[in-house]
């Protein structure tokens, strides 16, 4: 791997993993304790029992406090390492210790004794796969050009500053009390770091960089990165907060760049320092990949994009490797080399590259009143979401569409297990036209939608009593202004749902509407009657329906007219609802891997799937349904209007390696990009790949160790994701045009 030595190389590789155990794709922390000296503080378990104990001792405080307390205890207490071979730090601990001592409890406590019957309510909808509901922590950013500017030492600062500048009430004193606890704590523990780096040799850099931001902000590029890197570190594994952005990276970190390049820092250093950087996220492995974005608009209307932008991508493609991953906000004014630059990355195999549209966010953004400049320097995050920098959106619900077509052709009644849903619908017989059924799948999906909002606001605002955020919180000048917890309406905070499985419901309600109702080939209780079947006996019709080609995703007015009109739907029955926190609900249309998890708890659909098989992802064509090529893909998917809403409506578009060789394949590329741009699309990704390499990798995974695979939001290495989720691939590369 260029920049980085093999010996560094093989050290950072298993430094957060014990190689002596089967890796675990979805596990995101297994240590590798042996790197850890037992001079340096005690073992993970012992830690959690230490912090157990002592939480025991005050357990009648508040929670902000006692969570503070405990962040302390872990900070203190755990065992830390510097190597010679890494220029950043390696921390030994169980995976989110505080969330296992104290936040599972508090959750539990909420939902089993506080508010059981919602507690009762949220598990049995997600069991039944209509949608899923939990407490979400897992799409916070802090505002990193201010806790950059400020270091450890001034957040806290800046906090005590506002804590005193006015009367507080009791709850607000707490609050504040819990920031600073906080906040000494880490300045605490990257004291206890610089002192270990000190006392290791080879490790002078790393002794002095963190010298300085224990009571300093970065100054240089290296500073920087390693602030950014012990922030997350400590946000993601003792805060139990996950950081869904390493934010705009060639906007946020170039001032330390710049200031490097003036005085004589060489390119080929900040090149490998920005390597070991990348590196660490590809050691830590989370599933999901962690989020850094480039690109944009200034307020004048040129690209944000500079050599800064470039050098990342060069030492990203360099590095080979597959997290993070990058997300590129793309408008008129990016420059077209870099754009270039990126697509030939995703037809080597760097899959994880995504284009956001500029355009299309700031749109949406600004339909539901935020500023301009608000909605040009929003944050891409997570997957490809995007929200204001100052803000904190919720989004625990994966909504199942299919099951409200389920509802409508079983009198209300669940397609898999029979039981009521609640909500009565009309005998099949009572349906004389489409409009009929399709009227009543929207009744109960408005009755679903319903359910999940009455549900979710129910508990949502015991998110601060469940998991208090101080370090989060501090770096919102709003908190501290407020004396509000970021989740509990120190930001705006917007709660989302992801519908999940337009094609399928689309292809579904379309199959109906022609087979039944147009060419009345059958009558609705016989189309019924052979779903409930699933298709035994009637392979053959099923066969006729998975060919047909009039499919969504095929640039087919008919369905793609239907999958507008539910998206048009949704936003006006949900978007603009109130929240719990102040805000407002929202919507998206992605489905990460709920199109396998859900897949054995929904029906077969009127589209040829059977029950068990996987549910279409996204606002893409239903797997091996996009017959018609890559453009009428896109040409459907942009049918949809991305800027009613504002979350996400990604498109996994699929492309032969023969079709993207060459000069003429990467003009092929850039031109189906900039279709999709200018068209009003949201987010799109791309796989290069085609059946018979898939199968091969599939027979000879020893062969392919790098190859990599965009799913939902994020990249995998195949090897990684199971036979299920493969054949998917496989069976939507076989459908390539």
């Amino acid at each position: 791997m260029e920049y980085i030595k093999n010996c560094d190389c093989e050290y950072i590789s298993n430094k957060y993993h014990d190689t002596t155990k089967p890796f675990d794709s979805f596990q995101r922390f297994i240590r590798n304790d042996a790197i850890f000296s037992p001079d340096t503080g005690l073992d993970p378990q012992s830690v959690y029992d230490m912090l157990s104990s002592e939480d025991e001792k005050i357990k009648t405080l508040p929670h902000p406090i006692r969570k503070a307390r405990a962040f302390e205890c872990v900070l203190k207490n755990t065992r830390i390492s510097c190597d010679k071979r890494d220029i950043f730090p390696a921390v030994n601990m169980t995976d989110r210790p505080i969330n296992r001592a104290l936040i599972l409890a508090w959750k539990n406590e909420v939902f089993n004794r506080i508010i059981p019957e919602v507690g009762k309510k949220r598990t049995q909808l997600e069991k039944d796969g209509i949608v899923t509901i939990w407490p979400d922590y897992d799409h916070s950013v802090p505002l990193w050009e201010r806790i950059l500017e400020l270091g450890f030492e001034g957040v806290l600062e800046e906090s005590e500053k506002a804590r005193y500048s006015r009367e507080l009430s009791e709850e607000e004193n707490i609050f504040f009390e819990g920031i600073k606890i906080t906040y000494e704590a880490i300045i605490m523990f990257v004291s206890r770091l610089a002192e270990l780096a000190s006392k290791t040799e080879g490790s002078e850099k790393m002794a002095k960089a963190l010298r300085n931001i224990a009571h300093n902000p970065p100054k240089s590029f290296y500073e920087a990165l390693l602030f950014s890197y012990i922030y997350f570190i400590i946000s993601e594994h003792i805060d139990s907060l996950q950081v869904r952005s390493l934010s705009g990276f060639d906007v946020t970190f170039y001032p330390f760049y710049k200031n490097d390049t003036e005085n004589g820092v060489s390119e080929e250093e900040i090149r490998t320092d920005l390597a070991y950087y990348f590196f660490q996220f590809t050691s830590i492995g989370n599933y999901w990949n962690q989020p850094v974005y480039i690109g944009g608009e200034n307020a004048d209307g040129t690209s944000v994009i500079n050599e800064l932008s470039y050098l990342v991508l060069d030492v990203y493609d360099k590095m080979n490797v597959y997290n993070p991953k990058i997300q590129i906000k793309l408008s008129e004014s990016t420059p077209r080399p870099l754009v270039m630059k990126a697509l030939d990355m995703i037809r080597r195999g760097h899959n994880s590259v995504v284009f956001v549209s500029d355009a299309t966010i700031r749109r949406a953004l600004m339909r539901v009143g935020v500023s301009e400049d608000d909605a040009r320097t929003c944050n891409i995050k997570g997957c490809y979401e995007y929200s204001p920098k100052v803000s904190f959106n919720t989004g625990m619900n994966y909504l199942n569409m299919q099951k409200s077509l389920e509802y409508a052709l079983h009198r209300g009644h669940d397609g898999v297990t029979g039981v009521f849903s609640g909500n009565s619908s009309p005998d099949l017989s009572e349906y004389k036209t489409f409009d009929d059924l399709y009227s009543e799948f929207k009744r109960q999906l408005l009755y679903v939608i319903d359910l999940a909002v009455e549900t979710v606001n129910a508990f949502e605002g015991y998110l601060d009593y469940i998991n208090p955020l101080p370090m989060l919180s501090a770096t919102f000048p709003t908190c501290l202004e407020s004396g509000k917890d970021a989740i509990a309406g120190g930001v705006p905070g917007n709660s989302t749902i992801a519908f999940g499985f337009l094609a399928t419901v689309t292809d579904s309600l379309h199959m109906i509407r022609k087979y039944v109702y147009e060419k009345k080939e059958l009558t609705l209780k016989e189309f019924v009657d052979i779903l409930d079947s699933n298709y035994e006996g009637n392979e053959k019709f099923r066969q006729k329906l998975l060919a047909d080609r009039e499919k969504y995703g095929n640039n087919k007015d008919r369905p793609d007219e239907i999958a507008a009109d539910i998206v048009n739907f949704i936003t006006e029955n949900l978007c603009g609802r109130p929240n719990a926190r102040g805000g407002k609900w929202n919507c998206g249309f992605h489905v990460a891997r709920m199109s396998y998890i859900f897949a054995d708890k929904t029906a077969s659909s009127a589209n040829g799937r059977l029950i068990g098989e996987e549910l279409s992802k996204n606002i893409s064509a239903s797997i091996g349904q996009n017959r018609e090529g890559a453009t009428a893909a896109i040409l459907s998917a942009t049918k949809i209007d991305a800027s009613s809403f504002t979350c996400d409506a990604a498109i996994d578009l699929g492309l032969l390696p023969s079709a993207v060789k060459g000069e003429d394949g990467l003009e092929a590329m850039y031109g189906l990009l900039m279709t999709f741009i200018k068209r009003g699309g949201h987010a799109l990704q791309i796989n290069i790949f085609d059946a018979d390499t898939l199968r091969d990798a599939q027979a000879h995974p020893e062969r392919y160790s790098d190859l990599q695979i965009r799913v939902c939001g994020w990249n995998v290495l195949w090897n990684n994701i199971n036979r299920e989720e493969q054949n998917g691939f496989i069976k939507q590369a076989e459908g390539l045009c």
